[in-house]
C-alpha cells in the first residue's frame, strides 16, 4: 500500500466515519419530513382510530388498559429504559479481551488498516474500519476502544424504538427494549470489541429503512413512479444493506429475507428494486475497495465450506456434511443457546444439555406465530421471515464445532420479539390467561435484571482495578503471565525479533502493537521439520505459555500446540533452545530463543 492511499485513509475516511452517526440521524430527519405530508392527512383519521382504540382496549381487559398506558407514556418509558440500558452497559463493562482472540483480531485489523492501509476483508471489513477511528483516538488502549460498542448499544436501543414505534403494540415494544437493555448476554457484547453490538446497531437501521419503504408501498403506482417517489429510501436501503453485508460475512443473506417478504406479499416491484439497489451499491463498493486496497485475498466461501475452519487439510463439507452441520447447529443454538440467552436455561454452557425435541417444538411455535402474523401485523411478519433467513444462514455457514453463543446474539432480539408478540396476541384474545402472561413476563424481567445485577457486582471490582491502571487484574494467572510476557517481548527484545505466539492477536495488543507470527495448530512433530519451518518464517523466539484448556480452573491440562512442536526439538537439539525469561511460578510462561 502506497503512502498516498494511507494518507487518504488517515485524513479522509476517518473524518467520514467520525461524521457517520450525524449523517444517519440527518437521513432519518429527511425521510420523516418527506413522509410528513403523507402523514398529515392521516391525522383526522388517527383521532377517530384513537377513540375506537380506546373503546377496543377497554374490551380487551387488563392488557388493553396496560397498552393504553404504555402508549400515553411511551416517550418517558423509552428514556427510562435507554438510561438503564446505558447504565448496565457501564456496570457490565469488561475491560479485558477475551481468551478466544477474535475480539483482539478486530483491534489488530483496525490498527493495520489505519497505519498500513491493509483493508480488513476477512470476517467483514465494516467493524474494523469504523473501529479504526477509535484506534486513532485511543491507540491500543482496550478500555477506550470498547467504548465504541457502548455507543453502538445506545444507538441500537434508540433506533429499535424508532423502528417499531406505532408499528407493533407498545407492550411488545417495551418488552423488547427491556430485553435488549437488561439481558446480560446482550449487554456483555456492549463492552467488547466483537462485531455483535455494531451489527445489531446497523441491522436496526436497516429495519428502520425497510419499514419506511413498507409504509410507503403503493401497488397502484408504476415502477418509475415508485422509484421517483422513494429514491432516497432506496438509495439508503442499498447503502445500509451493503454495510450490513460487510459487517458479517453471513449477513449477505439478509437481502434474501427482504426480497422473500416482498414476494410473499406480492410486492414484486419492491422485490426487484431491492435487488437492484443492493446489487448496484454492493458492486460499487467492491470496485472502490479493489481499486484502493487491492483484491480480496480471503476466500470466505472456501473457509465456510471447510470441515474445520482452522485445519484446511481436513478438506471441505459435501452435501451430506452441510446438512449434518445445519441440524447440529440448529439443535445447539435453538435448544441450548436460545434458551440460555432468554434465561430459561442454565447460564453455564453444557454441550450435553442439547435437547433436539425442544428445538423442533420451538420451531413449530415460531412457524405458527409467523403464519398468524401474516394478516395480524406485517412488521412482525417481516421480522419472522428475516429471522428465519438469518438463522438459516448461520446454521449453514458456521462450522458445527464453533458453538459460541455470540453467533446467535444477532438474531436474539428478533427471536424474542416474535415469541413475545405471539404470547401477547394469544393473551389478548384469551382473557383468562392475561394475568398468567403478565405474571410470567414480570418474573422473567426480574430474573433478567437480577442476573445482570449479580454479574455487574462481580465485574465492578475488576473494573475499578483496570481503570486505576492494573490492566492485568481479572485475568487468571495463565493469561496474566502470557500477556506480561508479550509486553516484555515488545519492551526488551530487538525490534526485529520474530516471536512465535499461540495467541498472536492478544500478544499484539498487550505488546503495544508488536507483530507476533502465529502458530495455531501443530503442523509437524519432527524436530528437523519444525526447525526448517520456523527458520523459513525467520522465527527467532518462541513464547511458550501454559494456557488452560478449561478457563474456569487449573486441572493440569493446557493448550499444548507449541509444546508438542518444541519437545522433539528439545530432545534432539537441546542446545538450540535457550531459555531467556520466565514469568510466573503458577502456570508460568517461558520465552525461548532459537539458535539455528
Amino acid at each position: 500500500m502506497n503512502s498516498k492511499a494511507i494518507f487518504i485513509i488517515d485524513e479522509v475516511l476517518i473524518i467520514f466515519i467520525s461524521h457517520l452517526f450525524f449523517y444517519l440521524i440527518l437521513a432519518y430527519k429527511i425521510i420523516d419530513r418527506i413522509m410528513a405530508k403523507n402523514e398529515k392527512h392521516q391525522h383526522k383519521k388517527d383521532v377517530i382510530v384513537k377513540k375506537e382504540t380506546s373503546k377496543k382496549a377497554s374490551d380487551e381487559g387488563f392488557l388493553g388498559q396496560m397498552e393504553l398506558w404504555f402508549e400515553k407514556h411511551n416517550d418517558k418509558i423509552f428514556f427510562i429504559l435507554l438510561f438503564f440500558s446505558t447504565l448496565f452497559s457501564l456496570l457490565l463493562f469488561d475491560s479485558k479481551v477475551s481468551p478466544g482472540g477474535d475480539d483482539s483480531s478486530y483491534i489488530e485489523r483496525a490498527w493495520l488498516f489505519l497505519h498500513e492501509g491493509k483493508f480488513p476483508y476477512f470476517q467483514g471489513p465494516a467493524y474494523p474500519v469504523f473501529l479504526s477511528l477509535f484506534v486513532k483516538m485511543f491507540g491500543l488502549n482496550v478500555i477506550g476502544l470498547k467504548f465504541f460498542s457502548v455507543i453502538c448499544q445506545f444507538g441500537f436501543v434508540w433506533v429499535t424504538f424508532l423502528t417499531f414505534r406505532k408499528r407493533i403494540p407498545y407492550t411488545v415494544l417495551f418488552a423488547l427494549l427491556a430485553f435488549i437493555s437488561f439481558n446480560n448476554f446482550i449487554q456483555y457484547y456492549a463492552s467488547q470489541t466483537f462485531t455483535e453490538t455494531f451489527f445489531l446497531f446497523v441491522q436496526s437501521i436497516c429495519l428502520y429503512i425497510v419499514f419506511k419503504i413498507i409504509d410507503s408501498i403503493d401497488n397502484e403506482s408504476s415502477w418509475i413512479e415508485n422509484v421517483k417517489q422513494n429514491y432516497l429510501k432506496w438509495l439508503l436501503f442499498g447503502l445500509l444493506f451493503t454495510l450490513l453485508s460487510i459487517s458479517k460475512s453471513i449477513a449477505i443473506v439478509a437481502i434474501v429475507g427482504v426480497v422473500l417478504y416482498f414476494v410473499l406479499n406480492k410486492n414484486y416491484k419492491q422485490a426487484m428494486i431491492a435487488i437492484v439497489a443492493f446489487a448496484t451499491i454492493r458492486f460499487a463498493y467492491t470496485l472502490i475497495a479493489t481499486a484502493l486496497f487491492g483484491a480480496n485475498d480471503t476466500d470466505q466461501l472456501e473457509m465456510m465450506l471447510r470441515i474445520d475452519l482452522y485445519k484446511p487439510a481436513m478438506g471441505h463439507e459435501g452435501f451430506g456434511g452441510m446438512v449434518s452441520r445445519f441440524f447440529n447447529n440448529f439443535n445447539t443454538y435453538i435448544s441450548l443457546h436460545m434458551y440460555r440467552i432468554l434465561n430459561l436455561r442454565s447460564f453455564q454452557y453444557d454441550a450435553s444439555k442439547i435437547i433436539p425435541a425442544l428445538s423442533y417444538i420451538s420451531t413449530v411455535i415460531l412457524a405458527i406465530i409467523t403464519f398468524l402474523s401474516y394478516k395480524r401485523n406485517k412488521f412482525i411478519f417481516f421480522s419472522s421471515i428475516y429471522l428465519i433467513v438469518l438463522c438459516g444462514g448461520i446454521f449453514f455457514g458456521v462450522q458445527a464445532n464453533n458453538m459460541q453463543d455470540r453467533l446467535l446474539i444477532i438474531a436474539m432480539p428478533l427471536i424474542f420479539l416474535v415469541l413475545f408478540f405471539g404470547a401477547y396476541d394469544l393473551a389478548k384474545r384469551v382473557s383468562s390467561i392475561q394475568y398468567v402472561f403478565i405474571l410470567f413476563a414480570g418474573i422473567m424481567l426480574l430474573v433478567t435484571v437480577g442476573k445482570s445485577t449479580i454479574q455487574a457486582k462481580k465485574n465492578t471490582a475488576a473494573l475499578k482495578k483496570n481503570l486505576s491502571g492494573d490492566i492485568y487484574y481479572g485475568y487468571t494467572p495463565d493469561w496474566e503471565n502470557f500477556l506480561k510476557m508479550s509486553k516484555y517481548c515488545a519492551d526488551s527484545l530487538p525490534a526485529n525479533a520474530q516471536v512465535l505466539s499461540r495467541k498472536p492477536n492478544m500478544s499484539f495488543i498487550y505488546g503495544n502493537g508488536k507483530k507476533f507470527p502465529a502458530q495455531y495448530w501443530v503442523t509437524t512433530t519432527n524436530a528437523d521439520s519444525v526447525l526448517m519451518e520456523w527458520k523459513k518464517q525467520n522465527i527467532t523466539y518462541v513464547l511458550l505459555p501454559t494456557l488452560r484448556m478449561n478457563p474456569a480452573k487449573n486441572n493440569g491440562r493446557f493448550i499444548n500446540t507449541l509444546h508438542r512442536m518444541m519437545q522433539p526439538v528439545a530432545e534432539k537439539y537441546p542446545q538450540k533452545l535457550i531459555l531467556v525469561k520466565t514469568i510466573g511460578t503458577d502456570e508460568p510462561t517461558y520465552l525461548y530463543e532459537i539458535k539455528y
